[in-house]
Formats: C-alpha cells, structure tokens, sequence
C-alpha cells in the first residue's frame, strides 16, 4: 500500500433505571385483566431475545413496562405477528419463560411465577415506556456482569437497531463497561481487542487513521449510524458502545471500502440521576480526569441530559510525545410527546499531539523493528485539530405500523498545523528522513438521512420495510504552503537522533476552497418473517459519488467524478431452535477508485470507481450464558496497486477468502471470555503479480480477553493474548513480516469508600514491551501502564 496523501483536514445503568421500589414480597401472576380488553394492537414481533421482545411489544402496544433484567436474561421469545389485545401479547411473548404479567392500564408487570422463584420475587425495573426510545435498554446490555455479552445492535445501517442474533451480517459489539476496563483511550484500543479488526495507521501518527477488517484497509466510520469519510482525532470517553460491522456494507451504509464498517454511538441521558468521575493516566505520563453526568431536567422524564468532560495532558509511553486533550460531549433527549423523540449532540474536542510517530518505508528487506520506546520522529513534529460537531435526530411513530427516522450531523475541523516525518531505508546502516509542515486545512463533514419503517403483513408473511433515503459529504479547505526539510541522513539505528526544529518558511496563505466529496443514496429493504423459523432480507441502495477538486487558483485540479450504481443485497436466516441462528447472504459494494500517492508518477489521478462483491453463510448461537459466531466469507474487488513504471493503477481482482469465530460471554460463573479468530485465505488475480497475497494481510488473527473473579470479593484479574500471523510487506512477496504475539494483564477492584462505590482499575499493555512490526509502515506500542479510579456520587 503506498504511504496515506495528506488529507486536510448494564450493570451500573440497571440500577439507574429502578424508578420505584415495588416491594420485596411476593406477587402472584394472575391473568390478566381485562381492562385492556378492548385495545388491540397490530403485532409483529420475530422470535428473539425476551429483553428484546418485551421492549419492542412495549412501543407496539404502549405499554410502560417494568421487569428486572434478571428475570429475561438468556431466555428466548417466540415470534408473534397478528391483531392482539396487550394481555393476549404478553401471554404469547412469555409463553414457556416461567414469567407472568400483572396488567393495570397501560402498565405491566413481569414477574417470575411461583415454580420458579420458589417464592422469591425481584423488584421489577422500568425497560421501556411507549415511546420510540430504546436508550434505556441499550445502556443495559452488554455489560461485565453479563460477560460483556450483547445482544442488540443500535444501528445496522438504514436499518436501524436489531437483535444481534437476527442480523445476516458478521456484527461484533464492543459495549461501554468494557471499553472501561480496558481504559481505551482511542479506537486504536478497541481494534487490538476484537478478533476482526487491526489498526493500519494508528491515531498517534497525524495521517488519516485506518482500519483494517477482513485484510481490506479501510476510513469506514459512522457515528450513531451517520457515516463520514475520516475520523481523526477520535475519542471514545463520551460513547456508549463501539459496533463492528465485517464485510461489505454497500446497502447498509451506502458506497464504502469492503472491509467493514465502524460505528461509534453515543452515550444518552439516564432515567435517574449519574454523576460519575474518574482520575487515572493512560500510559507514560498522561495524567487525566474524566466527569460523566446524567438525568433529567424534569419531574415527568421528558427531558434528559447526559455530558462527558475530559481534560487530558502528558506525555505517552513513547519518548517525547505527547497529547494534550480536552473533550465536552453533551447529549439532550427531548421526548416532545408519547411518539415523538428528538436526539441532540454538541461535542467540542480539542487535540493537539506532539513528536508524532514516524512513517517507515523500505527499499530493502525489514530487520527487527526498531525499539517501540523510542521516538523515531522528532520531539517538535506536531499535530492540532480543533472540532465542533453539532448532531440531531427524530424518531416519529405516525401509528403503530409506520415510523419516520430523520437525521443530521455537521462536524467542523480545523487543523491549524500539521507537520509528519517520514523516514526512507535503502541500507542496513541507517536511514533518511523528511520533516514536512503544511498550513492551516480546514474540513466540513456532513450526513443526513431521512427514512420511514413500515409493518405490514402479506397473509401469513410479515413485513418490516424500510425506504428513504440518506447522504454524507466532506467538504475541504486546503493550503498553498507546505514546506519540508528535503531527505537528510543517514541515521543510525541504535538510537533516534534529533535536529533543532528547522526554519520553515511562515505560511501566509489562507486556506482555500479545494472541493468536495459526496455520496448519496436511496434505499429500499424489506425483512420478511415467515413465522417463527425463516426470515428474509431483500434490499437495494442506489449510491452516487461525486467529487469536485479545484487548485488554489480555482480551477479544475482533475475532472469532476459523478458515478452511479445499485448495491443489491439478499439474505436468508432460518431458526430452527429459539437460540441458533444460520444465515446466508450475498452484498455488493460500490466504492470510489483510489487517488494515486505522491510517491507515484500519476499523482492525484482518481482511478475508476470499484464494484465489491461478497457472499457469506453463518451461524449465531447463544449457548448458556456465550455468544458464539461464526462465519465464512468470499469477497472480491478490483486491485490497486503502483505498477513498474511507478503508475498507480487499477489492473486485476483483489479475492478474500476467509472464516471468523468470535465468543463473548461467561463459560463459568467466574469467568468473562471476549475474543475469537480470523484465518484468511487472500490471493490477487490478473495483473502482474497474479498469485500473490496482498500487502499487509496477515493470514490468521486470534485475539482472546479474559476476566477472572478472585476469592477477595470485588477483584477481578483480567488479561489478554493478541496474535497476529505473518504478512508480505512489500506485493511481490519478497519481504515478509513475522508472526507476533503481545501480551496484557490488568487487576480490577470494586470496593465502598465512605459509603460510596469505588472502582480501581489496572492495565499493563504490552507486557513483555515487544517491539514489532504493526505493519509494514508502523511500529506497535511499547508497553504502557494505565490506571485509574472512578467513583459515582
């Protein structure tokens, strides 16, 4: 791959939630009564979590209902579709669970049957009102005393939210009680933990960050389902959970590289009131403090809040660097009336970093990868954006079988300064480097979306069809000044070696208007359920591309770009027991041709616009307290590459053939397991290096995270094994990186002080402080010590 262009630019909520203390002695379920037995409601809910079924029966039938996440967790509900009274819904959604239903109005209260509880009966805790707001249970689910295990995704796509185990796609969650424990402190965090992804071009180097999902490098974001094209500067303390969508997402998210999609969704207010601080250090010296707040503005609950704040600064665990940081993300729910819920996002986030890690390239085979301690760089290399990004949303249900959804995202960037250090080696003895300072780029992203679920039944085939439409774009500001030092050297490699911050002539431009990339789409899905044990997805997305680039003069710096295409998709999903689910589905993808490097001749030539396409069968399981997934995949997309005369250029197919295996869960009352594998079978067809394995494709990934409670009542021993497989770093296959294995371990300790809850937390990363390769361009991180301690008052 050439190197990146410049680019300018729930546990703790459960006990949130209890709105009342219904007693502790116990309530015999009796029938229901018949005050609601005039009110029928139109019915259709697939067979799925009973969680999720109680929470979707609850907007269907306006029922305020109350259950204690215990009672539902690991139990199933069967698919239920028809015209119902709400006592005769409830009857059939908790058949065979061994609960009951109290009705009284419009409320509802689920509670264990005698048989079961043995006479003991749990207080019940509010899961949803009748309203389109799903927050509540969302900021239950996938928590650590649920072994992180989750069971619903907030957005696939147009789609909207659905059940994990009901999508025919390859969907990990990373939920917000673990990216605490772990102390992620960027999305680089999150991509060493999952089995399915790997970080390409980390945060820390000031270049566009990458991931790289199923051996495609990719700039795939999304935030609340809303997608942008980069995501610099990245934080994760204001997100509620961070979901990983594998493979193609051409339907779902509009045009894309194929390898996944990255979906960050915010954190919303709470029922009751979070007050919440945290002081730790990520690593080296990055002392920080973390304040997250929550509740409600009034006596009814119509109105919430929730705002994250952190103030960050110190130096990493990478000699002279370092990031200076400061976060405020507020969320407002407005609940105007029982149908109509707006969402709104303000967040402020500025990052500046300093001695940015380097960009490595080599003209010869790679040795072993120079110390990760060490800065490679220079310590006066830095990097500043400045963001303000305002969000809002409107969910509207007309009546109980048509929902609107509406949307809208502006996020501004400016990026006063950015400076990069690439260093070129073409001997054993050392190496060059070029110091580079661009201008002020300024940024605007924007994504909208605009689409309405309808329910409806064709005889005894039930629908949920969604159409509409939704778009996103980026708008750029680019300089006329960007200045280097030109190759200097040789330096050795025993030890960096720095310069004096050199003259740069002063930047007396300002930005100027350099064009802008846009992607829109109209979309038509339909989920078919053919009672309780097949169901079908069928979709199309229309997508358009358009780029206009112009100079600093204003003219045309390339042709304007405008293609189109449709992006089918079909899926069978066939349940033959209320916890197994098998899938087969088949996805194209359209996506812009890559603009060549500046290393190539054909500089900011834009290739072609690329068709992907990927076939995959599956299955989910739910086994006890596990999720298991597993899948097998195919997808195939033109190849990219910079042929012998340095032309980048578009010749041959790009053909992955691979099997993932993901588990999250407790196997045992004690243990928490997170992790899985990704073995990849990745050729190139045609061109000239047919039959060779692409660059940076690692042919197996296996990464497991693991939890352990101590005797000592409260602490928990966690720890995790990353390995990566062996991969070519140049594409022809003459220079290979070797396998690696990294290693972390960490203590965890709950506790009371003066009365209040107390959570101390431990991680080491890296803990035998391994150097190596990330990639053929990156060195990985040097082991790191973070620790914190949060209280809620």
């Amino acid at each position: 791959m050439p190197h990146p262009r410049f680019r300018p630019a729930a546990t703790a909520f459960a006990a949130a939630l209890v709105l009342a203390a219904w007693g502790t002695s116990s309530v015999n379920a009796q029938p229901v009564p018949a005050v609601q037995a005039a009110a029928v409601y139109p019915i259709a809910l697939p067979a799925q979590p009973l969680g999720a079924a109680l929470n979707e029966l609850a907007r269907q039938a306006r029922l305020q209902l109350m259950v204690h996440p215990d009672l539902v967790a690991g139990k199933q509900a069967p698919a239920v579709s028809g015209q119902f009274t709400a006592s005769q819904a409830l009857e059939r959604v908790l058949a065979g669970s061994g609960l009951g239903a109290s009705l009284d109005g419009n409320a509802a209260v689920i509670r264990a049957l005698p048989a079961a509880t043995s006479g003991a009966t749990l207080p019940p805790v509010v899961v949803n009102a009748a309203a389109p707001d799903a927050t509540p249970a969302l900021q239950q689910d996938g928590t650590a005393a649920d072994g992180y295990r989750a069971k619903t995704v907030s957005s696939v796509g147009a789609l909207g939210g659905m059940a994990l185990q009901d999508t025919p796609f390859s969907i990990s969650v990373v939920p917000r009680e673990l990216v605490q424990n772990i102390q992620a402190q960027s999305l680089d965090d999150i991509y060493k933990l999952n089995p399915s992804t790997r970080t390409a071009t980390p945060q820390i180097t000031g270049w566009s960050p990458l991931v790289n999902i199923r051996g495609f490098n990719g700039y795939n974001t999304a935030e609340d389902g809303l997608r942008r094209l980069y995501n610099h500067a990245a934080v994760v303390e204001d997100k509620e959970r961070i979901e990983i969508l594998n493979g193609l997402s051409g339907f779902l998210f509009g045009a894309a590289q194929p390898g996944g999609m990255i979906n960050s969704v915010y954190k919303r207010p709470t029922v009751e009131r979070l007050n919440s601080l945290t002081v730790g250090n990520y690593g080296g010296s990055q002392a920080y403090v973390h304040g997250d707040f929550g509740g409600r503005f009034d006596e009814a609950g119509r109105v919430g809040y929730r705002l994250n704040v952190v103030r960050q600064d110190g130096n990493t665990a990478i000699d002279d660097q370092k990031i200076d940081r400061t976060l405020v993300s507020a969320a407002v729910d407005w609940q105007l009336t029982d149908r109509l819920l707006v969402e709104m996002n303000a967040v402020y986030n500025k990052y500046r970093s300093a001695g940015t890690s380097a960009y490595w390239f080599y003209d010869i085979p790679r040795g072993r990868a120079p110390d990760a301690r060490r800065n490679w760089s220079q310590p006066w290399v830095r990097d500043e954006f400045e963001n303000t990004k305002l969000m809002a949303k409107a969910t509207y249900r007309l009546d109980e079988r048509i929902t609107l959804r509406a949307a809208y995202m502006r996020d501004g960037i400016d990026r006063p300064v950015q400076d990069h250090t690439m260093n070129s080696v073409s001997s054993a003895e050392g190496f060059s480097q070029i110091r580079i300072r661009s201008g002020r780029t300024e940024d605007t992203f924007e994504a909208g979306s605009a689409l309405a679920d309808i329910r409806f039944e064709t005889g005894p085939v039930s629908h949920k069809l969604t159409v509409g439409a939704y778009m996103y774009s980026d708008k750029s500001w680019a300089t006329r000044s960007s200045p280097n030092t030109g190759w200097q050297g040789p330096y050795p490699f025993s030890q960096p070696t720095y310069v004096p911050e050199p003259y740069f002539t002063p930047n007396i431009y300002t930005p100027y208007y350099a064009g802008r990339v846009m992607n829109r789409n109209q979309v038509i899905g339909d989920h078919l359920q053919f009672g309780e044990q097949w169901s079908m997805l069928l979709g199309v997305t229309r997508s358009n591309i358009r780029t206009v680039a112009l100079d600093g003069e204003g003219a045309k710096s390339q042709p304007d770009y405008d293609k189109s295409r449709s992006s089918p998709s079909v899926s069978l999903m066939y349940k033959p027991v209320p916890w197994l689910t098998a899938y087969a589905s088949y996805i194209e993808g359209l996506e812009a041709g890559g603009t060549a490097p500046d290393t190539a001749a054909n500089f900011g030539a834009v290739l072609p616009p690329m068709v992907s396409r990927q076939k995959e069968i599956g299955l989910k399981a739910t086994v006890g307290e596990l999720l298991l997934t597993g899948a097998l995949f195919d997808i195939e997309k033109a190849y990219e590459y910079i042929d012998t005369a340095n032309t980048y250029t578009q010749n041959g197919r790009q053909k992955h053939r691979g099997f993932e295996f993901n588990v999250s869960g407790k196997p045992a009352d004690k243990w928490t397991v997170v992790g899985g594998l990704t073995a990849l079978d990745a050729k190139v067809r045609g061109s000239e290096f047919d039959g060779k394995a692409p660059q940076n494709v690692a042919k197996l990934i296996a990464k497991v995270y693991a939890e352990y409670e101590l005797p000592v009542p409260g602490l928990v021993l966690t720890g995790g094994l990353y390995y990566t497989g062996r991969q070519w770093a140049n594409a022809d296959n003459t220079d290979r990186l070797p396998a690696v294995t990294t290693a972390d371990l960490g203590l965890r300790y709950a506790m009371k002080l003066s009365g209040r809850p107390l959570t101390l937390r431990l991680n080491v990363n890296n803990v035998a402080n391994k150097s190596y390769w990330l990639n053929s361009y990156y060195v990985g991180a040097p082991r790191s010590v973070a620790f914190s301690a949060q209280m809620p008052f």
